[in-house]
């Protein structure tokens, strides 16, 4: 008998009507990993199981689940494309074939638990010696980008990741091998959110919470989505698009039409008066650029964000933390 499954341990997932077909059975395929809540066969009609010759049930292996031709968990490795992105996943880590755009290069990420909790944070497998670029969330309203060669580089709340890795093709030279480009997007699942972080063990994780201690699960299946190619624009573009399918509550800018008035000249009064706008300000600016021969034909009055903080104000600082 032989199950394609990650590890012997994803046995306990089977259903217990399945567990008497593999009494009677000899080979099982079994396509979708089967998650941890599944009570019955039933509820999840996308599984396929085709029977084959028998066998001794004695000569049962574990094997590599292939999710797609060119992403796949292989003896504990992330492996695309030939090349090994990340070490040491976990058992609980789960691969989903992404959605039509991308299918052969692109899958979802997703996690197990025991139990319910309204924050998880998964190891998600650990990261060496391939150099990648991030953005991560360093303020409330902002976000920037680092680079780094090792998990332990990527920064708390990281929503974007990019890595770039050589395709581990045998017999060949490796500056001959097309550089291989590697984009995580930490998605929305349901009332939770996931975000991209590395720990001193070199390992990336996925942070997932609800922001509500009522609001809990064990599970989520496709908090990150991940999409690979040789060339990183295209790969960004397409992960996007598979994105958008599987979400479905926004659109890929291709399919937006531009606003009419971002063809227009307009000011915004954030670099000249920061938080202090006065109406005199405002008015003695549109006379300045009024008479230099450019009018503006819209007004932004910029005087930062809402106060989210309670500190004294710094009368040396320009702009207050919390304001910009």
């Amino acid at each position: 008998m032989m199950i394609k499954i990650p590890s012997i341990q994803a046995l306990r997932w089977i259903p217990p009507p399945w567990k008497s077909l593999l009494r009677r059975t000899s080979t099982i395929t079994i396509t979708t990993l089967i998650p941890v809540s599944m009570k019955s066969h039933r509820n999840y009609p996308n599984i396929r199981i085709s029977l084959c010759k028998t066998y001794n049930p004695l000569e049962l292996k574990s094997s590599k689940m292939t999710v797609t031709p060119k992403i796949s968990i292989n003896d504990g490795n992330l492996v695309v494309q030939g090349k090994t992105i990340l070490t040491g996943v976990p058992d609980n880590i789960v691969l989903t074939p992404g959605p039509g755009v991308g299918l052969v290069t692109g899958a979802f990420i997703g996690a197990t638990a025991s139990d319910s909790k309204s924050l998880h944070v998964f190891p998600m497998g650990v990261l060496e010696d391939l150099r990648f670029m991030c953005c991560f969330r360093f303020k409330l309203w902002w976000m920037t980008q680092r680079m780094g060669t090792c998990g332990k580089d990527v920064p708390l709340e990281t929503q974007f990741m990019l890595i770039e890795s050589k395709d581990d093709t045998e017999g060949g030279n490796q500056d001959d091998t097309p550089t291989i480009y590697t984009v995580f997007l930490p998605l929305l699942e349901g009332q939770f959110r996931a975000v991209l972080q590395g720990n001193d063990k070199n390992e990336i994780e996925i942070c997932l919470e609800s922001g509500d201690n009522d609001v809990e699960t064990n599970q989520g299946l496709h908090l990150v989505y991940m999409h690979a190619g040789i060339n990183p624009f295209e790969v960004i573009n397409q992960a996007v698009k598979a994105v958008e399918k599987h979400i479905q509550t926004f659109l890929h800018r291709e399919k937006k039409k531009l606003p009419s008035f971002l063809d227009w000249f307009g000011w915004c009064t954030w670099d000249a008066f920061y938080t202090e706008v006065t109406a005199e300000g405002v008015e003695q600016g549109l006379k300045s650029l009024s008479d230099g021969g450019t009018p503006p034909k819209f007004l932004i009055i910029d005087d930062g964000w809402q106060q989210i903080e309670k500190k004294a104000k710094d009368t040396n600082c320009v702009v207050q933390e919390g304001a910009q």
